[in-house]
């Protein structure tokens, strides 16, 4: 079947990513640690934003060499950390692109860590973000 270049021209005017059946792109957040949810608790008040912002910026912070083998080792490739974006989560790339049913095992292994928040493939975030009102 060929594909429809007309559709997916108008998917990308639109903003909506067009997701490929394989990948080796994902966005990943982590929860706060039970430091950073501790200095959240003791700021509840007049600093919350300001303590929230700093949280942020933390979670912005390079992912541990810990979290990367973790992420690498779910994958069962090489995952590298390329980029952090404002909401604290972090892009990562693998070495090797994901077939459907690998991304499938590779996110709900990595969702069973009790540290993520929420890792979805990097074009699926994209898509959701585009049909948001």
């Amino acid at each position: 079947m060929k594909p429809n270049f007309k559709i997916i021209s108008i998917l990308i005017m639109c903003g909506i990513s067009v997701q490929a059946m394989a990948t080796n792109r994902f966005i990943i957040k982590y929860k706060p640690n039970a430091t950073q949810a501790a200095f959240l608790l003791a700021h509840q008040g007049v600093d919350k934003k300001k303590a929230e912002e700093y949280v942020r910026e933390q979670l912005m912070w390079p992912l541990s060499q810990e979290k990367i083998d973790a992420l690498s080792k779910a994958a069962g490739v090489q995952a590298k950390d390329f980029m952090s974006i404002a909401t604290g989560a972090h892009v990562i790339i693998l070495t090797k692109d994901l077939n459907e049913k690998q991304t499938e095992q590779f996110i709900r292994i990595v969702q069973q860590d009790n540290s993520v928040a929420y890792i979805v493939e990097e074009g699926m975030l994209s898509a959701a973000s585009a049909l948001e009102p």
